[in-house]
């Protein structure tokens, strides 16, 4: 057991249990049924209306204790599906963290989010402690791009600011910023001809060359960046290319930077195919929208106050990367991200120091308190 601030007790061994009972469910993106079930379970266990989607988002609402009946919840993510390899997950406890066997990725990102949720309600929950109404939303597919966050029903909800438990490094961290995200497909479309015999043919990869050669990609400003991660094309050595397909990505925390460089990149490409017979098709479509706030903002100063009574001192950053914050935000629950502590994550190397994630179990307790 370890106390915190207001004399709760975290249980340390059923959060580290219950931790590695969800690592040993096979919850791969787009595969979180029967996790979803379990925590479904596991909230019903403690008085919780909680239901499960058919994205297998769990959705759960447990009533306030000693509180007036017009407080507002406060709102509580995670998401359990893990990243490649996530299948036949062996935990390791030593030293006094939790790694995997090596073969596979722990999944403590985010099954640790999932866990300090799990141990800070049902400590606030077996304490008989004043606290306020949770709605808690425990998503699926996050990793494949918010998609259980973007097709979660919330019409039931009613809460207005929240947390959610998702990011890297010792529990400490709020992220104030995150990106915009852009994702493009590119079609360029040529003629076909046999390699031997190439006249008339329209070569669908050189022109494509040519703009990616001229694109701008990488780390474009501070707070912008682009990137091309699929090509495809070809049929056969000897048949000139007709047809070459690209997928790719911008992102900025400036929505103005956002839309000039895409432009940009959908011109390049169109300057490459001008006169040469071939088309282009060129898609984009919007992923997520960006969120940002600033330290003096209530939401974050009260995490910030949370935090430090829990022994830890913020740490404020801003992101590249999206998270479903990004989706409650636009939704119209006002949320900041949290680190959780977890390590080297997406590899098989990932892992998670027991300290960190009974604080972060303590910080969930101790935001909900009243």
């Amino acid at each position: 057991m370890r106390t915190n601030w207001k004399g709760k007790m975290i249980n340390e061994q059923r959060l580290v249990q219950t931790f590695l009972d969800l690592v040993q469910i096979d919850s791969p993106s787009g595969d979180e049924s029967a996790i979803a079930e379990f925590v479904a379970e596991r909230l019903r266990s403690l008085g919780a209306d909680a239901r499960v989607d058919s994205l297998f988002n769990v959705t759960a609402k447990i009533p306030g204790n000693g509180v007036n009946q017009k407080t507002k919840p406060f709102f509580l993510n995670a998401h359990t599906d893990n990243v490649a390899p996530a299948r036949g997950i062996k935990p390791i406890v030593a030293g006094g963290q939790i790694a995997s066997d090596g073969t596979t990725v722990l999944g403590a990102d985010d099954l640790a989010g999932v866990a300090a949720i799990l141990e800070g309600v049902q400590s606030l929950v077996e304490d008989h402690k004043k606290h306020l109404p949770l709605e808690i939303a425990i998503t699926a597919q996050e990793e494949m791009g918010l998609v259980g966050a973007k097709g979660l029903d919330l019409a039931e909800f009613t809460a207005k600011e929240g947390l959610v438990l998702d990011s890297g490094g010792p529990v400490g961290s709020i992220t104030l910023a995150a990106p915009t995200h852009n994702l493009l497909e590119v079609s360029v479309l040529g003629k076909a001809a046999h390699s031997a015999a190439p006249e008339g043919a329209v070569n669908a990869l050189n022109i494509a060359a040519r703009a990616i050669a001229q694109a701008p990609v990488g780390k474009l400003d501070k707070e912008t960046t682009a990137n091309f991660g699929i090509i495809r094309g070809g049929s056969a050595r000897n048949i000139v290319p007709d047809k070459v397909e690209l997928v790719g990505e911008v992102r900025s925390r400036n929505v103005k930077k956002l839309e000039r460089h895409t432009k940009t990149i959908r011109q390049v490409f169109e300057k490459a195919v001008k006169g040469t017979g071939a088309q282009l098709e060129f898609r984009v479509t919007r992923a997520y929208n960006q969120y940002g706030f600033g330290k003096n903002d209530p939401l974050v100063k009260r995490v910030a106050a949370a935090l430090k009574k829990i022994g830890r001192t913020p740490q404020y950053r801003a992101t590249m990367g999206g998270s479903d914050a990004n989706i409650w935000n636009a939704k119209g629950i006002k949320t900041v991200v949290t680190s959780v502590g977890y390590e080297q994550i997406h590899t098989t190397s990932e892992y998670l120091p027991i300290a960190e994630l009974v604080k972060a179990a303590e910080l969930v307790e101790t935001l909900c308190s009243v």
